[in-house]
């Protein structure tokens, strides 16, 4: 039996039926991965794409030491690198889990017989991607128009869960600040 959240994430992309996500979700293997680890590891190929039914994932580069978050998946998300799966290109970017998480992976090979098997899959990725392109187009826009402080609102906003999931200095390289320009942001916000 599917999980109903898992059928209405699905649902809201596609006009799959439920015993063809059923059919579909079959190629895909479960699994509990404890907080912290590293699901993808940079000049590695990625062998696996997510959907995450529980917890939260950090998309973030390396670069001079420092680690600098790019985006953040929860629940009802797909999640990878999914440019490194197509291409069997090593990845310039890790994946790490920021909670305990339980996700549903499928394998290149399985994710390309689901193409096969179920044309309706090419619309269901290419929605999904498009929603991902909009997305990250936005978020590129932010970074160059918005202020600091206006990044930080959208977030908040947009995604309020995530000012409690996530680590501070985490979201602070992830608008592009530093903690302590965070603090004073937050600080700014809360006399107000």
């Amino acid at each position: 039996m599917i999980n109903s959240e898992i059928l209405n994430s699905i649902k809201k992309i596609t006009d799959l039926s439920n015993s063809e996500i059923e059919l579909i979700l079959n190629k895909f293997e479960t699994k509990i991965i404890k907080r912290k680890t590293n699901l993808l590891a940079a000049g590695k190929i990625a062998k696996e794409i997510y959907f995450i039914t529980k917890g939260c994932l950090r998309l973030y580069y390396e670069k001079d030491g420092v680690d600098i978050s790019a985006y953040f998946y929860t629940e009802g998300m797909f999640a990878g690198a999914y440019d490194s799966f197509i291409s069997k290109q090593p990845s310039r970017h890790y994946i790490e889990t920021l909670e305990n998480s339980e996700l549903l992976s499928v394998n290149f090979t399985n994710f390309t017989k689901l193409f096969d098997e179920f044309p309706k899959m090419n619309e269901f990725v290419r929605k999904i991607l498009e929603d991902r392109f909009i997305s990250l187009h936005k978020l590129f826009t932010s970074q160059i128009l918005d202020s600091p402080q206006e990044r930080y609102l959208s977030l908040f906003k947009n995604n309020p869960d995530l000012i409690n999931r996530v680590p501070q200095h985490q979201i602070a390289t992830f608008l592009g600040i530093t903690p302590v320009s965070l603090s004073r942001i937050r600080n700014r916000i809360a006399r107000k």
